[in-house]
């Protein structure tokens, strides 16, 4: 086969492969007061979610709530973070001082996978306020 034929043949494999990453956006929460906005946040796998205004917060995944087999997030206190997200579900987060007032957030990538194990969760107070929104959120997809 000339060495043009097969060029001209590969380039739509290249470009699908890179298209992923092409089309993977940044997506932002940012941290303001005691809350995080947006509270809940839907990405495609692929995107990466980036925390801002971080001055006394984290973002740290709740054990039992992201989906299985994922990793567990856990960012430096005081520090803009940023993470892409490859695998689908649900991953609810927490700020680790300030749960208790209620802030922590969810990140819907593609589709719920974990949304049966989300709903059936024991989760109370800040984390279940965010399971009850991120719940909604998903149901509504």
């Amino acid at each position: 086969m000339p060495k043009i034929k097969l060029a001209i043949m590969t380039i739509p494999a290249a470009l699908l492969l890179m298209s992923q990453s092409v089309f993977a956006e940044t997506h932002v929460v940012t941290a303001v007061g005691m809350k995080y906005e947006p509270l809940v946040v839907k990405v495609a796998p692929g995107d990466t979610v980036r925390w801002e205004n971080m001055s006394t917060h984290n973002v740290e995944t709740v054990d039992g709530l992201i989906p299985e087999g994922a990793e567990k997030i856990n960012s430096p206190m005081s520090e803009n973070y940023q993470y892409t997200f490859d695998k689908e579900g649900i991953y609810i987060y927490k700020c680790t001082p300030h749960i208790g007032a209620g802030m922590g957030g969810a990140i819907i990538v593609g589709e719920p996978t974990n949304l049966d194990a989300i709903k059936s969760a024991d989760a109370k107070g800040g984390v279940g306020r965010v399971v009850k929104k991120a719940v909604s959120e998903a149901e509504s997809m």
